[in-house]
């Protein structure tokens, strides 16, 4: 049976099947099969996504005509309401959207939804990546319904900064939460929906604002992880050390720096050649074997990732950077999954961001005997055995290096 939810938030159970409207779990009819999007309180339940099925298209790309003047209406009136919640400076995080609404216009809604669903689910081929990405939508969600502990006062000191002084009210203003899209970006790295937290593009000078909800933040990140993975996908063995490091003594013997070995890689990776010699540029050429992975994995115009991800219209330019970006995004989702899976069923702390390739628990102290086994977890790749870097912070902008 297609239904439909009313709300997202844990505490706002309700959703529409049957053309009725149900808010208790005991008054869900049994055979539920199929929805629109995922909320935490169906996680327990076999249901399929039909907004997966659509891997970031707008939905006005898929709607039949027949629908098209039915959804227009009942999402123009949503817009309305939402827009008129607004106004009136109703905080939607502590308030269940349904209950704010006439049932009329839920019931409304929903049978639009319910006949887009279908009709998505019936004429869209499922993705291959379908269960990649409903695990990273649960994930996200519930990162989500976590909230940011934000110190507003600090923040609101940049008011008068002429550098910093719109940021800081972007960020009093948005939702104190953080909400990925995890369709954001042709390569599937994740940006963050409008009027939420902006974790992604925080300034360093606010970080310190931000504080965990238990006892400190703990971050793991890959040490060089877009450099580790192109030599995965040449198979090439994993350096033990700093992959920058490596390069200066490995590949460049006219550079007396890391930073200057990063610096070129880079350039090369991204195609600034202004930035290297040609002959520090056919240094990488011969040793990462750029062409070696072109042939893999770019053809006509389309890079196909390992990991079965398809980005097309790409140019010959841009294809090496976008097969290594898209393939270290979706490397990074993978061991996320990993990290979150065994919090979720054996700790007490939580994933609190998602930051490119770093992910930053809220940790409690009692679960330090897990430190160990998140890095295990984290550092065991697709593609070897990649140097993990750890920090640890009472807040997000005071982490030190942590060693064993």
């Amino acid at each position: 049976m297609i239904f439909q939810t009313l709300d997202d938030k844990t505490e706002c159970v309700g959703l529409y099947a049957n053309q009725r409207l149900h808010f208790s779990p005991g008054d869900f009819p049994p055979n539920l099969t199929a929805t629109w999007n995922y909320v935490p309180y169906l996680d327990a339940q076999d249901i399929e996504y039909a907004s997966l099925y659509l891997e970031g298209k707008p939905v006005e790309d898929v709607i039949p005509e027949y629908l098209r003047d039915d959804w227009e209406d009942v999402n123009g009136r949503i817009r309305s309401f939402k827009r008129s919640l607004r106004l009136a400076q109703v905080d939607m995080n502590q308030n269940c959207f349904f209950d704010l609404v006439p049932n009329r216009f839920l019931c409304d809604w929903c049978e639009v939804k319910n006949s887009i669903t279908e009709h998505v689910l019936a004429t869209v081929p499922r993705p291959e990546r379908y269960t990649f990405y409903k695990e990273v939508s649960k994930m996200i969600s519930e990162i989500a319904h976590r909230e940011v502990k934000i110190d507003r006062r600090l923040v609101s000191s940049f008011g008068t900064s002429p550098k910093f002084s719109n940021q800081a009210a972007r960020i009093l203003a948005s939702a104190p939460r953080v909400c990925y899209n995890q369709f954001g970006t042709k390569t599937g790295r994740l940006t963050t929906r409008p009027a939420t937290f902006p974790v992604l593009t925080l300034p360093k000078v606010f970080r310190q604002a931000i504080a965990p909800q238990n006892d400190y933040f703990l971050e793991l990140d890959f040490n060089g992880a877009e450099v580790r993975t192109l030599l995965g996908v040449l198979e090439k063995d994993q350096p033990s050390d700093d992959i920058h490091t490596f390069h200066l003594t490995q590949i460049f013997k006219d550079l007396s720096t890391r930073s200057q070995a990063k610096e070129v890689f880079f350039a090369w990776l991204y195609g600034a050649k202004n930035v290297a010699s040609s002959h520090q540029l056919s240094q990488l050429d011969a040793y990462y074997q750029k062409a070696s992975v072109l042939s893999q994995c770019y053809h006509d115009g389309v890079v196909t990732t390992p990991f079965k991800k398809k980005i097309c219209d790409v140019t010959p330019h841009h294809a090496l950077n976008y097969i290594i970006q898209s393939t270290t995004a979706e490397l990074c989702l993978k061991q996320f999954l990993k990290l979150n899976c065994l919090l979720s069923r054996t700790a007490f702390s939580r994933v609190a961001f998602l930051i490119h390739d770093a992910i930053v628990i809220d940790m409690k102290k009692e679960d330090d005997h897990l430190l160990d086994d998140l890095l295990y977890l984290m550092s065991s790749t697709t593609f070897g055995n990649f140097q993990v870097n750890v920090k640890k912070g009472t807040n997000l902008g005071e982490m030190i290096p942590w060693t064993k």
